[in-house]
């Protein structure tokens, strides 16, 4: 992945309605342009009988409409109602949508993510693909290549003037949805608002806190305090010195901008992150394993593991391991997520602990004297992109019915729903109803909102705070925990995705994976004292024999491409 700072305003829709009708009129008169200077014969095939009738939405037509004569379009992509709905076609936000415009989706949910790869090598596609092309072979940069994703550049700017406001609204967002060649291959997920994206962080039992008289932990000194007040002042209050100061559910760490382990995100409290990040000093990209700082970090977590401050057994716990002991008033404090973390954690502990509290807590404060964000959530991004493929006949209408999405009727569709059903309007805001708050069958507020619409999953559109918050943040701390989040400084985060030529590619993907094999097995292993601080040293000169420092070059020069787009 909005509060309703996206919405736009009446006259400057109308304007760019009546531009794109103006173009629409030149190329009718002159020949229609390629798709961003390349040949598509099924961009011409569209132009004939049945596009007479295509009108753009909002333009003359309230009711979004966009063909006359009714079109079918196969979409594929993750069921995100999956556990409501065989198809997400059957929720009553997305009815609406088809019998507005008039087209018809033909979804197409894998049974697993990797099946996406294997459809590709097919040759036969569908006429949309929403997906995380980061994950597939060669990427989107090479699907482009391919041929298989046409390009968007004159479609967009003919028949697409809401999704045009949106990046024309958020500058740094639109840096991200155009390639370093100008090339705008897609429609993306735009999240231009931080507190919708305070979706992690540390949190910990603010009910063990109040019970020793501490307040939340603002710096690396006070984190310490609170641990060793948790392991030794009997927090749980079961006369055993049974509690776990601090856990986690252990992933592998991510290559750009820092990863999610839980642990490794205290380095941004030393000016680093454990990956690629933003140096504050030199304002170029910097890896940091191989800083100084990074030693210093490392220092600091192994003397806390070897206090008993860290899970003796963090490295193998997991997610379902760590929950238990969350929920079995063992565990003080990890890092997570606000739904699955604060949320569930919470509704299954209550019952039986009512005192039982979750708070995430603002990013610590250590020797780089900043609360430095450790992920690049709170960083404005694009998420999952919608291609259209070379085997879509109907490309014109598609981006019109795409473009219809980011609209304020389609919008206001796929966050809330239907009025009336799913939510109420107050004085000109929204609520929603108590059919999905507190559902007559027992169904949670985002089991319910999955038969209307997707607030909380992203989409092609702008996604938005306040039906993501009344969704997904029931909960008073969960709203406080991203507010405290969100308070981050994000100097050190870079953009969530660069671009890279295919030759550094294939230079980066096998370099990359064997460095951060190595550098998470030794990382445990500083951290467990199974390797002696003093071999950091090695632990670096080790790194740049695997190629790290050729791998900072190839990603500054992706930065610096990515930072000259316009």
């Amino acid at each position: 992945m909005i509060v309703n700072k996206q919405r736009k305003k009446n006259s400057i829709i109308v304007q760019l309605v009546v531009l794109t009708m103006l173009v629409s009129l030149i190329a009718a008169c002159g020949g229609n342009g390629n798709n961003g200077g390349k040949t598509n014969t099924a961009t011409n095939a569209t132009e004939q009988p049945g596009n007479s009738s295509t009108v753009e939405p909002g333009a003359g037509s309230s009711s979004g409409k966009i063909t006359d004569k009714p079109i079918t379009l196969k979409w594929y992509q993750v069921n995100y109602a999956g556990a409501e709905l065989t198809n997400m076609g059957e929720s009553a936000g997305f009815k609406e949508i088809e019998r507005r415009t008039g087209v018809k989706i033909e979804w197409q949910h894998p049974p697993s993510d990797d099946q996406i790869n294997l459809m590709l090598a097919s040759g036969e596609y569908p006429d949309v693909i929403f997906w995380n092309f980061g994950s597939v072979n060669r990427g989107l940069k090479g699907l482009i290549d391919d041929g298989v994703a046409i390009k968007l550049n004159d479609l967009i700017e003919q028949h697409a003037p809401n999704y045009k406001a949106q990046l024309d609204k958020y500058p740094e967002i639109k840096k991200m949805a155009i390639m370093n060649d100008g090339t705008m291959p897609a429609f993306y997920q735009l999240d231009p608002d931080p507190k919708r994206l305070a979706y992690s962080g540390h949190y910990l039992r603010k009910d063990w806190l109040d019970k020793l008289n501490l307040t939340p932990p603002t710096t690396i000194d006070e984190w310490y305090t609170v641990l060793k007040s948790f392991k030794d002042g009997d927090p749980n209050g079961n006369g055993q010195p049974d509690e776990i100061p601090y856990s986690i559910a252990k992933v592998n760490g991510g290559v750009l901008g820092g990863g999610t382990s839980g642990i490794t995100e205290f380095a941004a409290a030393w000016g680093v992150l454990d990956g690629f990040y933003h140096h504050p000093d030199t304002n170029t990209l910097a890896y940091g394993p191989i800083e100084p700082a990074f030693k210093d970090f490392l220092t600091t977590m192994n003397q806390w593991y070897a206090e008993g401050l860290i899970d003796s057994e963090y490295a193998s716990t997991d997610g379902k391991s760590r929950d238990t002991k969350i929920q079995g008033n063992l565990l003080g404090s990890t890092y997570g997520f606000i739904g699955s973390g604060i949320g569930n954690n919470t509704s299954a502990a209550r019952p039986n602990n009512p005192d039982f509290t979750l708070l995430g807590v603002t990013p610590p404060v250590g020797p780089a004297g900043k609360p430095y964000n450790y992920t690049n959530d709170l960083v404005q991004k694009v998420g999952l992109q919608g291609i259209i493929t070379k085997s879509n006949p109907y490309p014109v209408e598609t981006v019109k019915f795409l473009d219809y999405l980011y609209s304020e009727e389609g919008q206001e569709i796929l966050n809330w729903g239907i009025e009336g059903e799913s939510y109420t309007k107050v004085d000109g805001k929204k609520q929603f109803t108590d059919n999905i708050l507190n559902n007559p069958d027992g169904k949670s507020p985002s089991q319910a909102i999955a038969h209307y619409a997707f607030p909380i999953n992203g989409f092609t559109k702008t996604m938005e705070f306040e039906p993501y918050s009344q969704i997904n943040l029931v909960l008073p701390e969960q709203k406080q925990s991203a507010e405290n989040w969100a308070k981050g400084d994000t100097t050190l985060n870079t953009p969530v995705s660069l671009e890279f030529s295919s030759s550094d590619s294939a230079t980066l993907t096998p370099m990359m994976a064997d460095i951060n094999t190595y550098k998470t097995e030794m990382i445990l292993k500083f951290i467990m004292g199974v390797e002696p601080i003093d071999k950091f040293d090695d632990f670096v000169k080790r790194l740049k024999q695997m190629g790290i420092e050729e791998a900072l070059s190839l990603y500054q020069a992706a930065y610096n491409d990515f930072n000259a787009r316009k």
